[in-house]
């Protein structure tokens, strides 16, 4: 039997998603819808809440394959068997996008199975009347236990990982053509029914670039989050929390994960933001002006067209983009987060800051609580960094030394 996934837009902007039989028109499985409205809702965005759904879609297909009813096993109290939760396991690891003998990632599959595991132990004590009992407590965690002991070690030390991440920055080569198109962001179009996604695509890896915002919260700009420079002020572009956006009308609404704030733009970005939201974007038919109204909008003729756009659209304009200049291959829009980090601490050394004024400017501009452990992890890349060239040189004094 298959299964999907389908989401919707509830009076109040609220998003929520339901697992259905995908041919079998009419509820939602009741299990899974009770399990997310009651455990998980209260406590978990959206996101997360599909996630859990896309593991428990895993754990039906599993059922009905081996022609298994988890809930009517409970009930009698049979509990899964070693034999079932290793071939459970193995299902919930296995690759949907390659061959058969593909598997997902050790991440996702970890998450997938503590998702799992969390769903079939709410399921355990929803149809067994005295869960409390010793034995049946003890056969619920024996269960639970033998599912989560499944989760893959992940290869390599956190540390090692998290500053591999940190880490990561544009090539020389892929930044000097951003900053190319960036000056000339029409360059090599050919049809004028394109120059205005074009101008926008660009803008929008420019506003990326400078401020270093999730792709979240660069879908979610409004009008009038467009702050234009005023005396000796500089442009600003205001980022707010959006989560269940009455007025969003995507259904999978970009959401901003961290706090909002007002980031720096240069007068050139403003510039351009300011051409394309009175020349380009004001000429799209079905285009909204209120103050309300998103600053990124399709372009393209169909039922979407003048609404804001979606994540879809973003990445399909980014790809075009990667076809026609080899160098932006390399892009992504949290590489441009992490290159942000790496530029503002080299900005940090020139202007000699001190550690902890640097720590709490980069919270600010990237939107992080106080004490963010991002934050602390960048800054701990960073004095890696000062420390290596300091290494260096005290290595050279005892070269000479030697001569």
């Amino acid at each position: 039997m298959n299964y999907t996934v389908k989401t919707f837009i509830a009076i109040g902007g609220e998003r929520f998603s339901q697992l259905y039989e995908a041919d079998a028109p009419g509820f939602p499985l009741f299990y899974p819808t009770a399990f997310i409205a009651r455990a998980i809702r209260s406590s978990t965005t959206h996101e997360t809440q599909k996630v859990y759904l896309a593991a428990i879609k895993r754990v039906c297909e599993w059922e009905s394959r081996r022609h298994i009813d988890l809930a009517h096993r409970f009930h009698c109290r049979k509990f899964l068997s070693a034999a079932e939760v290793d071939d459970l396991t193995s299902h919930l690891r296995a690759s949907k996008l390659t061959s058969k003998t593909g598997v997902i990632s050790s991440a996702k599959y970890n998450t997938y199975v503590a998702y799992a595991a969390g769903y079939i132990r709410w399921l355990t004590h929803e149809v067994i009347a005295d869960t409390n009992t010793h034995d049946v407590r003890e056969a619920v965690q024996a269960q639970n236990t033998m599912l989560l002991r499944k989760t893959r070690r992940k290869v390599g030390s956190k540390s090692a990982r998290e500053q591999r991440i940190v880490g990561l920055s544009l090539p020389n080569e892929t930044r000097n053509n951003l900053l190319d198109l960036f000056s000339q962001p029409l360059k090599g179009v050919r049809h004028p029914q394109n120059l205005g996604q074009r101008l926008r695509n660009i803008v929008m890896l420019r506003v990326l670039y400078e401020t270093g915002m999730r792709l979240g919260e660069l879908l979610s700009l409004k009008l009038k989050h467009l702050i234009e420079a005023s005396g000796t002020d500089s442009a600003y572009l205001d980022i707010e929390l959006n989560h269940h956006d009455e007025l969003d009308t995507r259904l999978h609404q970009p959401v901003t994960k961290t706090q909002g704030r007002r980031v720096p733009i240069s007068g050139s970005l403003e510039e351009q933001l300011i051409i394309y939201r009175d020349h380009w974007r004001a000429g799209v038919p079905s285009v909204g002006f209120s103050e309300e109204n998103f600053m990124f909008v399709v372009h393209r003729g169909g039922r979407s067209q003048g609404q804001a756009l979606p994540k879809t659209a973003f990445g399909a304009g980014l790809a075009n983009l990667k076809q026609l200049f080899d160098a932006l291959k390399p892009v992504h829009p949290h590489l441009l987060r992490h290159d942000w980090n790496y530029r503002f601490s080299k900005h940090a050394d020139r202007e000699r800051m001190h550690f902890e004024e640097e720590r709490t400017l980069r919270e600010q501009l990237m939107g992080w609580v106080p004490g963010s452990p991002m934050s602390a992890r960048y800054n701990r890349r960073h004095i890696e960094e000062k420390s290596h060239e300091i290494g260096r040189k005290v290595a050279s004094d005892t070269a000479r030394i030697l001569q």
